[in-house]
């Protein structure tokens, strides 16, 4: 069962400017950037295509086969140096990863989310998830595109990658409702609020300020390692933002109105 809180524009940010947009007084101001894990990178070569989600765009048999995509369900990946996730059509994955020699190897436990889907999405994600754990897989990318030779128990082929552009990046939000909250408990002297960067989110979530990381593939949405200042306030102010914090976690869509709305839909955790 997904529930869902609302969400104002209150300052779609240019791309070149910085955003610093005062509310009632209080000066939303960036936060420092999770730091980003260095690649690992065991001969020193270029990786150049981590830090970037990816969308598969073309998916090739050795035999020259196109296999169909699917629109509505698409496969994503993204490389962060020691981790990489994203969407196999249906579900959320990750796991850890080395690069060496042009080779892309996922080591550890591949670990992902278990939603019901389709026959035929379910088909489609088993055979992506069995080529990422394949033995056999070179990766390059050249021009804008992310390149994947695999080499597996279910044949060979090629993957064929393009950039996701970010829906979200460098938008700024303020909360308006939280669907399990009566309207007038969110509201605050100082409103709480939510900005999107390249590749972190921020803002003031009632009490204190916070950042995480977030990856966006389509218009699926994953929170992660949120971390925040320590102060303390009223014991509203800190129910408040202790309810805001944890739904942001287990955020697994969203959805952008035609109204300047942001609705992000979360997972009901006593059902999980």
């Amino acid at each position: 069962m997904f529930q869902r809180f609302s969400i104002k524009n209150i300052a779609p940010v240019l791309a070149s400017s910085i955003a610093l947009t005062t509310f009632c007084g209080f000066a939303a101001q960036s936060l420092p950037t999770s730091t980003t894990p260095q690649p690992i990178n065991l001969i020193g070569q270029s990786v150049p295509f981590e830090g970037i989600t990816w969308q598969l765009s073309e998916w090739r048999r050795s035999n020259s086969d196109r296999i169909s995509l699917l629109p509505k369900n698409p496969i994503t990946i993204r490389l962060d140096g020691r981790r990489l996730g994203g969407s196999s059509g249906c579900n959320s994955y990750a796991a850890d990863y080395q690069v060496q020699n042009g080779q892309l190897r996922v080591i550890g436990d591949f670990v992902s989310t278990m939603i019901g889907c389709s026959l035929e999405v379910g088909v489609r994600e088993n055979e992506f998830r069995t080529i990422l754990k394949s033995p056999r897989l070179s990766i390059r990318s050249a021009k804008n595109r992310l390149t994947m030779n695999y080499s597996s128990a279910q044949g060979s082929g090629v993957l064929v990658f393009t950039p996701v552009q970010s829906k979200l990046q460098n938008t700024s939000w303020q909360l308006r409702s939280i669907s399990t909250l009566a309207p007038n408990s969110v509201r605050s002297q100082h409103p709480i609020t939510l900005q999107f960067t390249a590749d972190s989110v921020r803002g003031f979530s009632g009490c204190n300020r916070y950042n995480a990381t977030y990856q966006e593939p389509a218009n699926q949405l994953k929170i992660e390692a949120i971390a925040s200042t320590k102060k303390g306030c009223a014991i509203l102010q800190m129910q408040l933002e202790q309810n805001y914090l944890s739904s942001l976690a287990t955020v697994q869509r969203y959805e952008l109105g035609s109204n300047d709305n942001l609705q992000l839909f979360f997972a009901n955790r006593t059902e999980l």
